[in-house]
């Protein structure tokens, strides 16, 4: 066998060792960044770039349709959410007309 050969030879075994003995690792990471990604996925809510976000307090029962609705006024912290991911608050009666 020439020099050259053995050299080739010896650089297939060893990439065929490293792909046998790290085979195994990859395909665990693989999997587990797609459990990863499915439980990831499971808990984020994605909403539409047309909806719209409403505004509302926390301790308020409303949500507004505008930030610049008069009830909202007095109220010192404001949060916006899609109407959808709200539960338990009804629309304000005083914005509830504007669009």
């Amino acid at each position: 066998m020439r020099k050259t050969d053995r050299k080739l030879s010896d650089i297939i075994s060893t990439v065929i060792a490293y792909a046998v003995l790290s085979g195994p690792v990859i395909i665990l990471v693989v999997v587990m960044a797609f459990s990863c990604y499915e439980k990831a996925k499971s808990t984020i809510t994605f909403h539409s770039p047309f909806e719209k976000k409403v505004y509302y307090t926390v301790d308020g029962e409303f949500y507004h349709e505008s930030k610049d609705c008069p009830v909202l006024e007095n109220s010192s912290r404001v949060y916006s959410a899609y109407k959808k991911d709200l539960t338990g608050k009804t629309p304000c009666e005083e914005c509830s007309g504007r669009n």
